[in-house]
């Protein structure tokens, strides 16, 4: 009977968690607000994060406020000028604007934020691929 009991509870746990998966949280502000590190950054899969972030850069916080204020902290290692700044960004669908800077999330678990954002890479434009994970 214990064994019946343990199994049943197990799948309950391992439904809950898979009907999780299906039902993604809404990008909106509220569920998009938190401290972020840009984590990656590609351009047609091949990894450019050490073109686009500074090495100064690279352990940044971006906090997104669900009031439209963010912030980028010059955490660890210090730029010179620090890249400290505020600002405000908005979200219009999937596109989220963060200060001049436009981005489309293609997917958000909640965790991580996956989107696009369009880069002049020698006077053409090219997307990049950035991935900002919670921290």
């Amino acid at each position: 009977m214990k064994k019946l009991i343990y199994f049943l509870a197990a799948v309950i746990i391992f439904s809950c968690n898979k009907d999780d998966d299906n039902n993604p949280p809404a990008v909106t502000m509220e569920n998009l607000a938190g401290d972020y590190k840009i984590t990656s950054a590609t351009i047609a899969g091949t990894d450019i994060l050490d073109i686009y972030l500074k090495a100064c850069q690279k352990d940044d916080i971006y906090t997104l406020n669900a009031d439209g204020t963010y912030e980028i902290t010059d955490a660890g290692t210090t730029c010179i000028p620090p890249s400290d700044t505020t600002g405000t960004w908005t979200l219009s669908g999937n596109d989220i604007t963060i200060g001049d800077r436009q981005f489309t999330v293609v997917n958000f678990n909640g965790s991580t934020i996956e989107a696009t954002t369009t880069a002049d890479q020698n006077g053409i434009p090219v997307t990049v691929d950035v991935v900002f994970t919670k921290q």
